[in-house]
């Protein structure tokens, strides 16, 4: 069963094939970037013919959107359950080092997300508006979190999530410029003592 559904062989195979053909385009799109990736370069890498890449996806631009979509559920449920594993003894500056942590320095996924982020500022208005949607889930998520971290009634905790989110991109930025170290330990501390 799935989603409810009787799912046979053959639909077993249309999944495995949809998602084979969504992982090499991941990793071709973080090699190479969304414009320098084709269609003929994703089918080669899953070893299926162009026609069969047709049937599952008719054009690029529907992969991306499918990728996205992908990348952004996982950056949701990664800070979800940042939300969900917050122990009341954990100090709030070890809660936002490893956010900053594990968000900005995931090597593939991060250079997905700014080719991603790049397609969609620069050309792409589908894909610019399902990150300008995200990201307010985002920072709504991020101020929720912090409302259970730092609880200090002084905190602006909209902003506060505004900066964190902008402090997360520069990061993802930061680290795949091969920047000397992010003082990640220290801006988490500086965070956390924020009245």
């Amino acid at each position: 069963m799935w989603g409810g559904k009787v799912i046979n062989e053959e639909d077993i195979q249309q999944i495995n094939t949809r998602q084979s053909i969504l992982d090499a385009a991941s990793k071709l799109i973080a090699q190479k970037g969304v414009k320098n990736t084709s269609l003929a370069d994703i089918s080669k890498e899953v070893g299926i013919s162009k026609g069969t890449l047709y049937y599952y996806y008719s054009n690029k631009n529907d992969i991306i959107y499918d990728i996205a979509d992908i990348h952004l559920k996982q950056m949701t449920e990664e800070l979800l359950a940042w939300i969900d594993n917050i122990e009341h003894n954990t100090p709030p500056e070890e809660i936002l080092r490893v956010v900053f942590e594990r968000i900005s320095t995931a090597e593939t996924r991060g250079k997905l997300h700014l080719y991603l982020v790049g397609d969609a500022v620069t050309s792409n208005e589908p894909l610019k508006q399902r990150f300008r949607e995200k990201y307010g889930e985002w920072r709504m998520t991020l101020e929720n979190g912090l409302r259970k971290v730092l609880k200090k009634g002084t905190v602006d905790y909209e902003i506060l999530s505004h900066i964190i989110l902008a402090a997360l991109d520069g990061f993802t930025i930061q680290w795949r410029l091969g920047v000397d170290i992010i003082p990640i330990d220290g801006i988490a501390n500086f965070i956390a003592k924020v009245e």
